[in-house]
């Protein structure tokens, strides 16, 4: 049996970008909720780069099976 994975992609305040990886998202979450949620992240600065970095914006984001 294949596991998904939900992969959201953001942008860092310095140009680089975040990978997030998050196992068996459910399965009738929408594109609005991901991006609503990826919004109040980075919002609330509550992703940083392993070099303290903030999170600025979510650049891409989509399922993917392993």
């Amino acid at each position: 049996m294949m596991k998904v994975f939900l992969i959201i992609i953001f942008w860092l305040t310095n140009n680089k970008t975040m990978t997030i990886s998050i196992p068996c998202p459910r399965e009738d979450l929408t594109r609005r909720e991901v991006e609503l949620a990826a919004y109040e992240l980075t919002k609330n600065r509550v992703l940083l780069s392993e070099n303290g970095v903030p999170a600025a914006g979510l650049q891409a984001r989509f399922p993917a099976h392993h």
